[in-house]
């Protein structure tokens, strides 16, 4: 008797799992989702975590994941991976991925050093500051700054001040109480 493992490696056993448990279903979700993923704006780092996912649940082949990669990232860097890189359909996967993401940290260092350059060439120059270097702001957060800048009554039509602060209110205000208390006035006197 041997006590030979029934499966030589972690990845082999899960891979004969998930044939035997995987539905058609989640494979058809995940090729669905493979075909349609795409790297936009995102990290290679994110959109790499996302592909893998689906990637092992699709059950597909070594030469069609790696279409599917190359389709996936954007544009450039796709272009980039074939041309520069000398990317080929034989290469692994991961060999694919490895070289986006050098390509990816080059460009990002790249636009790092532009950033830098730029915000020194401004401040020797005595200039405005690149809107490169001006940080962004949280989009959630309320700009109180502009609230103060739209300040403008709706009475009126002034800048600065609400409405409960118009003295041209109070004023009409003031006119209109006068006037009811004549009324009033008028009519407890004709009633006597």
């Amino acid at each position: 008797m041997t006590n030979k493992p029934p499966f030589e490696t972690w990845e082999k056993m899960a891979d004969e799992m998930a044939q035997f448990f995987i539905s058609t279903e989640t494979q058809t979700h995940a090729i669905d989702k493979l075909t349609k993923l795409k790297q936009g704006n995102r990290l290679i780092e994110d959109f790499w975590l996302e592909f893998v996912t689906w990637k092992k649940l699709s059950r597909y082949n070594k030469v069609v994941l790696v279409g599917l990669f190359k389709k996936g990232v954007y544009l450039a860097l796709a272009w980039k991976l074939v041309e520069i890189g000398q990317m080929r359909n034989s290469d692994s996967l991961d060999e694919w991925y490895e070289k986006a993401l050098s390509f990816e940290r080059s460009r990002r260092e790249a636009i790092e050093e532009f950033k830098g350059r730029r915000s020194l060439e401004n401040l020797e120059d005595g200039k405005k500051k690149s809107v490169l270097d001006v940080p962004r702001q949280d989009p959630n957060v309320m700009d109180v700054n502009r609230c103060r800048e739209m300040r403008r009554c709706y009475n009126c039509g002034e800048t600065d001040y609400f409405t409960a602060r118009c003295s041209k209110l109070r004023k009409e205000k003031s006119e209109e109480v006068r006037i009811v208390e004549e009324v009033k006035k008028d009519f407890s006197l004709d009633r006597k």
